[in-house]
């Protein structure tokens, strides 16, 4: 009985204490129910990470399969590249040696040069035919 006498006689405080005590309730179940949505959201989006990582896998595989065909060909398109590079150069190489040293060989072989050298092999005539 003390009890709910001292709870009629002071009413304000009696309310006060109460609404005290409901919000401290109220804040510890809000904190509660926020750790579980919290919860909740990582397992979420820890699943959604693994669905998403499932559902691209093949599609991630197919780009490296890609990417390794592209190299390869890039590769194979530079080794043919340079082949016909050096035969290219070689080619070059040789036409600048014709131009750049011509070979001069000390033997006639035109009528002109074949006359000429008879005239001068036979001294023994006299009779010169050179202009």
């Amino acid at each position: 009985m003390p009890i709910l006498y001292l709870i009629l006689n002071n009413k304000r405080w009696t309310l006060i204490v109460i609404l005290l005590l409901f919000s401290l309730w109220k804040t510890w179940q809000t904190n509660d129910y926020a750790g579980e949505i919290m919860k909740a959201d990582l397992a979420c989006k820890a699943k959604v990470e693994q669905e998403v990582a499932k559902a691209v896998k093949p599609y991630k595989e197919a780009e490296e399969a890609a990417k390794d065909k592209a190299q390869k060909a890039s590769e194979d398109y530079e080794q043919t590249k340079e082949t016909e590079r050096v035969k290219t150069e070689t080619i070059t190489r040789t036409v600048q040696k014709i131009v750049d040293r011509p070979v001069y060989i000390n033997t006639c072989l035109d009528d002109d040069g074949v006359r000429l050298i008879n005239e001068a092999g036979n001294t023994s005539e006299s009779k010169s035919t050179v202009p």
